[in-house]
């Protein structure tokens, strides 16, 4: 009778064990034997990326702007929030829809349109850009990384590409290029996070070993000890207030903390302090401490010296360690990030110098051929709610796309350049008055069927220019400047420039 009931015990367990496997994902058909396998299963077993609804992992399909952005919040686990960006196509509840909103909120992704297109295959200069800004990389200006294409990549996706490739975390094709606008596979982006990210910290544990690239921490309770970490480390909003100890730690890396309770003891470079927990460096030297959040527990104490101390945020100190230096200064100040023009619905990039933003005709015709319709503006900023004052009361909000129509509507662009071609001559002037040009004038004499062309306006400034010589023996001038107020809630106005090169 017992022998009965240990063979019965026996089987329930292995019923159950088969029930179990059977139950679990299987994508090893679909990637086995593929040459990012061993990626594939490493950060699927994080749970950062997953497979089909059919258990498929596809790992040669189009990598989606949807599934980057939720490689990215699984990755770094971002506390979830309302999105303070709106876009058309986002529905709330979507699979999707809490990562599109954690990135949008951290300037993660670029998307300057109204639509986010989270279906859309991105391209390899957005995954660029993407997973430079999530990792907070910066380009070696220094040593270029030069691509037989790289003309071709976006100006605002540059120093990301230069950035990943300069680390050696992304590569060119066989023939040199980079084909930013060319999709990337799945298998691409897991190979690209796992370059990038050779360690996941993801359970309370007590690390020893040497540690060779770059570090995430999604896990509390975790310990670093009598150890070296050669790489940059990422405490993610994931420990939220639970505890990371470095116990006599050496980091030749930037320690990024955005979730944690965190006590340093050893040698460090740069750490960046944006959780509210307790900070406390016991012992040992760090060349900087960046703190840009709201904090109350921050403490250096007796045995530390910090080379620089840079405060961007509302915190209180207990120091009693040396700080060699000290500074305080404003975040967040208000910038122009993007600008560009929509052509055939598509955003192209305009030049943004500092908070100067130039559109050069000659360069934009070169750039896009055919159909060069410009059908709308839009000038991206830091801060969601910034507008443009312009001369009239009228105003223009950054991060919306306006026709050209509605943005001189606003601005006063077309009235301000007939003014800026008369100031100098007083026979265009008097041919001007006894015309009436007026702004819906020069509206309509460089639109074509509704929309302003690109082709269409140099066409008419030669041949405006050319009546003009002939009459006055002058010309039209190749450059206008326009001087606005960037402006956000009550916040001192930020001088703009937006400057119209003909050539």
């Amino acid at each position: 009778m017992q022998l009965l009931k240990r063979n019965t015990s026996k089987w329930v367990a292995l019923s159950l064990m088969g029930v179990m496997l059977m139950a679990q994902p299987v994508w090893a058909k679909d990637y086995e034997g593929h040459w990012a396998e061993g990626a594939i299963d490493k950060w699927s077993g994080y749970g950062v990326v997953k497979g089909m609804e059919n258990g498929d992992f596809q790992p040669s399909s189009p990598v989606t702007r949807a599934e980057l952005a939720t490689f990215l919040n699984r990755t770094f686990q971002y506390t979830s929030s309302d999105a303070v960006r709106k876009y058309e196509d986002i529905e709330a509840g979507k699979w999707y829809s809490e990562a599109i909103a954690a990135v949008t909120n951290r300037g993660l992704m670029y998307t300057p349109g109204t639509k986010f297109e989270p279906s859309k295959p991105a391209t390899r200069e957005e995954v660029a850009y993407a997973i430079a800004k999530a990792y907070n990389l910066q380009p070696d200006t220094t040593a270029p990384t030069e691509f037989t294409d790289g003309k071709d990549i976006s100006v605002w996706a540059k120093d990301a590409v230069q950035a990943l490739a300069g680390q050696g975390y992304i590569k060119g094709n066989p023939d040199g290029s980079f084909k930013p606008q060319a999709n990337i596979t799945r298998a691409e982006v897991v190979t690209i996070l796992e370059n990038i990210t050779p360690h996941m910290i993801t359970k309370a544990d007590t690390y020893t070993t040497q540690l060779d690239g770059n570090v995430v921490v999604q896990a509390s309770d975790v310990i670093f000890k009598d150890m070296t970490i050669n790489g940059d480390v990422y405490l993610t909003e994931a420990i939220g207030e639970g505890k990371v100890r470095f116990d006599n730690v050496t980091v030749n890396g930037d320690i990024y903390v955005d979730g944690g309770q965190v006590t340093l003891s050893g040698t460090f470079n740069t750490v960046n302090l944006a959780s509210t927990g307790a900070f406390d460096f016991t012992k040992g030297t760090m060349k900087k401490l960046i703190v840009t959040a709201e904090n109350e527990s921050i403490r250096l104490r007796e045995k530390t010296v910090t080379d620089y101390l840079l405060i961007v945020a509302d915190a209180k100190f207990n120091i009693e360690g040396m700080v060699k230096e000290t500074s305080n200064q404003s975040a967040d100040k208000l910038v122009v990030e993007e600008a560009g023009v929509f052509i055939g619905g598509n955003f192209v990039p305009v030049e943004v110098v500092g908070n100067e933003v130039v559109i050069n005709l000659k360069d934009l015709s070169a750039r896009t051929p055919g159909f060069d319709g410009m059908e709308s503006l839009m000038i991206v900023t830091n801060k969601e709610g910034a507008y443009i004052q312009g001369t009239f009361g009228g105003t223009m909000k950054t991060n919306v796309p306006y026709t050209f129509r509605m943005a001189d509507s606003a601005l006063g662009i077309f009235e301000e350049m007939v003014d800026q071609v008369t100031a100098n001559n007083s026979q265009l002037k008097n041919i001007a008055d006894a015309v009436g040009i007026s702004s819906d004038t020069v509206y309509a004499m460089l639109a074509e069927n509704g929309t302003i062309s690109i082709r269409h306006m140099l066409d008419q400034f030669y041949n405006v220019n050319l009546m003009v010589r002939q009459y006055t023996g002058s010309n039209l001038p190749k450059e206008y400047t326009f001087k606005r107020q960037l402006r956000f809630e009550n916040e001192p106005p930020v001088a703009l420039t937006i400057r119209l090169e003909v050539e």
